[in-house]
């Protein structure tokens, strides 16, 4: 019989730390050069569209020979409307025929937003219209216009805004008139607005997810007597509050520390006798706040419940647990826990392992996560490329080249198989 590598001859235990936890460096997005280029080439079009005239659209082509580019078209329209410049002509320029240039929902969002920075609602409409042909969805993106009359001195100008805008979406109607109201009550809302979110609703439809746009906003705010009144005025207009909801309610108690009241919240929610509420959310909501706290116990109790009702722990779920375990310090009790839900959420496996092995990773523990991955592939699954990776390179560069030898010809096993099966 051959001896067991190296890896596998010790089972995990705790180890005392060697190095302090570090947090994950930050990864630059897109370039600098091209940020710069993009913005050369708006302030050219703000100009040129600025300016005007029957030859525009042939001071474009000269301008951009070249196919356009979405982050182009996109920083262009933003740049138009922060400028105070109609965008309609150059919209129907860079769409047409030739240029490259498939406008998607993003840009139709931006130049709604520039109809109504502009207060140019006949232009909206023409554009809503534009969406409505293509079957694309509004988002909160096109209203975002309101947030500069949102607290003016101007009398009455977020709430004539808005009505401006809903005579624009009846207009159309049909699907975009649907999106367009959930965006507008949703950027009305992030704005504080909600008198007029409110009015938009009481005019259009009493639908359950208008008024938890309310709710969500309500609560990040940590307003919860206002989501609460929310809540009762649902109930009143006969939208019964669905699971969201409720669990928007109760993610604000915890949050603020108010645990005897969402105790009382969660017990409420069971006398609804509804097989829909509380739900998975509810109990993920319950276990990362318990384990956010220290109270594993507690937490364990919440899984065990969700197990018995049928219910699929999320892995976010189980990201709370290990990283709750592993932080205060019960690494062995994070091990278990990995280990037992190889048994009892197969569809978790892969994933708990490589956290694992990136916690102990972080925490210097380069040879117990080295252990925790092969312990994967033994399985036959494969873990996280990245996790395996660093591992790796930690392994060599700590003077433990053989132990890396032993995960990469573990490792390769999956490439081979994959070979195999073509």
């Amino acid at each position: 019989m051959l001896p067991l590598p190296r890896l596998v001859r010790a089972r995990l235990r705790h180890v005392p730390p060697r190095a302090a936890f570090s947090g994950r460096p930050s990864v630059p997005h897109g370039s600098d050069a091209d940020g710069s280029h993009d913005a050369a080439a708006s302030d050219a079009i703000v100009r040129l569209v600025a300016a005007g005239g029957g030859g525009l659209e042939a001071d474009l082509d000269r301008l951009f020979a070249a196919t356009l580019s979405h982050g182009l078209v996109s920083s262009a329209l933003r740049a138009l409307t922060d400028s105070g410049v109609p965008a309609e002509r150059f919209f129907a320029w860079a769409s047409s025929l030739g240029r490259g240039f498939s406008p998607g929902p993003r840009a139709h969002n931006l130049l709604v937003e520039n109809t109504g920075r502009l207060g140019d609602y006949g232009a909206m409409s023409r554009a809503l219209a534009l969406m409505s042909e293509r079957m694309l969805p509004l988002t909160d993106r096109a209203f975002a216009f309101l947030a500069l009359s949102s607290g003016s001195s101007r009398s009455g100008s977020v709430e004539d805004s808005t009505t401006s805008v809903l005579r624009a979406l009846d207009g159309v109607g049909g699907p975009c008139r649907a999106s367009g109201v959930f965006s507008l009550v949703k950027a009305l809302a992030s704005i504080g607005e909600f008198d007029a979110a409110v009015s938009v609703i009481e005019e259009t439809t009493r639908k359950v997810r208008y008024y938890n746009v309310l709710v969500a906003a309500k609560c990040k705010a940590g307003d919860f007597v206002g989501a609460r009144e929310v809540f009762d005025e649902m109930r009143k207009s006969g939208s019964d509050p669905d699971a969201n909801t409720w669990n928007y309610l109760l993610g604000c108690l915890l949050k603020n520390g108010r645990l005897a009241e969402a105790c009382g919240l969660v017990e409420a929610m069971e006398r609804l006798k509804c097989s829909e509420i509380p739900n998975s959310l509810t109990y993920e909501i319950l276990t990362y706040h318990a384990c956010k706290a220290g109270k594993m116990d507690s937490a364990m109790q919440i899984l065990n419940q969700m197990f018995s009702e049928n219910l699929t722990p999320r892995i976010t779920i189980h990201s709370a647990f290990i990283k709750g375990y592993f932080y205060a310090g019960r690494i062995e009790d994070a091990c278990k826990y990995v280990n037992d839900m190889s048994t009892r959420d197969r569809h978790s496996v892969n994933r708990n392992y490589s956290l694992l092995a990136k916690l102990l990773r972080k925490s210097g523990r380069t040879v117990d996560a080295g252990r925790v991955l092969y312990e994967l592939m033994d399985k036959g699954l494969r873990p996280d490329h990245s996790a395996y990776v660093k591992v790796a390179k930690d392994l060599h560069k700590m003077g433990r080249g053989d132990l890396a030898s032993e995960l990469k010809m573990m490792f390769q096993r999956f490439s081979v198989q994959a070979d195999m099966g073509r």
